[in-house]
């Protein structure tokens, strides 16, 4: 399953690249624009243009980066492989965004066509994959230049945070907007609703994790609150 190969691609290139995300980001962000554009302008060989084809044009590389951007937001607090990982979200966050746009660029023409005709000849699971696009584009873009370093540093620490909270809709409706799409052909019976499964049951399994981690962080404030309290009276 493309997803799942997407997934395993995206783990691979995190771990090689880990310190070259951190130290030189620019450099990533410059490959990340070279690929698209090559991949676009059909500029690849068409052996390699063949192989990026599911993983770019249908987004799933992009959304394997994204997986696990998430997923370390979850990770134990304290644990290696969060202190390994935690320097790279933003800039894992970035290049997956930069790629993104070889999957908006192959199909914005359908989009466009689509959309300048009123909707009126789309069939609904189209009609409503474009609506979430649209919606996705606007959260990603958002997303994508508050995780750079250059705007985080001039933006106050509250502010930020929230809204690097638009990650968790913007996770959440690439789900749906993956399934939308998969949706006709997977009432077929065909291999694109175990598709649908994957993207629903990891948007549903970070939910778990997230409300875990929650929960977690509000049973541990009692606590701290207490040892501060008990502190100040010594």
């Amino acid at each position: 399953m493309d997803v799942l190969l997407s997934l395993v691609i995206a783990a691979v290139l995190t771990a090689a690249f880990r310190v070259p995300l951190v130290r030189w980001p620019g450099a990533c962000y410059a490959v990340a624009i070279i690929v698209v554009v090559a991949f676009l302008g059909g500029a690849l060989p068409a052996g390699i243009e063949r192989g990026m084809l599911p993983l770019l044009r249908r987004c799933t590389l992009p959304y394997g980066l994204f997986v696990i951007v998430m997923y370390i937001g979850v990770l134990p607090s304290g644990s290696r492989l969060r202190t390994c990982l935690k320097p790279v979200r933003g800039p894992l966050s970035i290049v997956a965004s930069l790629l993104v746009l070889a999957h908006v660029g192959s199909y914005v023409q359908v989009y466009l066509g689509v959309a300048l005709s009123g909707f009126v000849t789309a069939a609904a699971p189209t009609a409503t994959s474009l609506i979430i696009a649209c919606v996705l584009v606007i959260l990603l873009a958002v997303l994508a230049v508050t995780s750079l370093q250059s705007v985080r540093r001039h933006m106050h620490g509250g502010s930020w945070k929230r809204l690097q909270r638009l990650a968790y809709p913007f996770f959440i409706l690439v789900s749906v907007h993956a399934s939308v799409l998969l949706f006709p052909s997977a009432a077929t019976g065909s291999g694109s609703l175990l598709a649908i499964s994957f993207y629903t049951g990891i948007a549903l399994l970070y939910g778990v994790l997230r409300v875990g981690r929650w929960l977690s962080g509000r049973s541990g404030e009692p606590k701290a609150s207490r040892a501060v309290t008990a502190s100040s009276k010594l």
